[in-house]
């Protein structure tokens, strides 16, 4: 999922790269997100992400960091994100272009190294240390992807 692709699945959403303050890479209200315009692509692609994330799963004010409520519907959005653009399909895809190490995963998937860190430790959360889907076991730690042979 790259980040034009991503941004033509929700025509609906008005998407706009501006200047904004410091330390406010991205901010989703009334079907309008907003991108810090001096983000490289990548960074993008990971801020969008999230914005969706909270079109797709937050309700109200979460503008306090300090209520509770807000942490959770926070981290809540920021999931949604990760398994939206770096799903166990699109890791196995790109395990059966070639592309094994993070560094090619990350060009690919158009990600930043440090947001597939991320999400890898989100998946080792949820699923520990590996997952079977489909033909494949994914080993989150370090991260590898083999086919499954079913035949034994």
């Amino acid at each position: 999922m790259t980040y034009d692709r991503l941004m033509m699945e929700y025509p609906h959403i008005k998407i706009i790269e501006k200047v904004l303050p410091k330390g406010l890479p991205g901010l989703y209200y009334d079907n309008v997100i907003e991108i810090d315009i001096f983000k490289n692509k990548y960074e993008k692609h990971c801020i969008l992400a999230e914005e969706l994330g909270h079109y797709e799963t937050t309700y109200g004010d979460i503008t306090d960091l300090y209520d509770l409520r807000s942490i959770k519907l926070e981290q809540i959005a920021r999931r949604w994100g990760y398994e939206k653009i770096v799903s166990l399909d699109q890791l196995i895809d790109c395990y059966v272009m070639g592309q094994t190490t993070l560094e090619e995963m990350c060009t690919n998937l158009e990600i930043t190294p440090e947001y597939l860190k991320n999400v890898i430790d989100y998946y080792i959360e949820k699923y520990g240390l590996f997952k079977l889907h489909k033909e494949y076991k994914i080993t989150f730690d370090p991260l590898d992807i083999k086919k499954l042979n079913r035949n034994l």
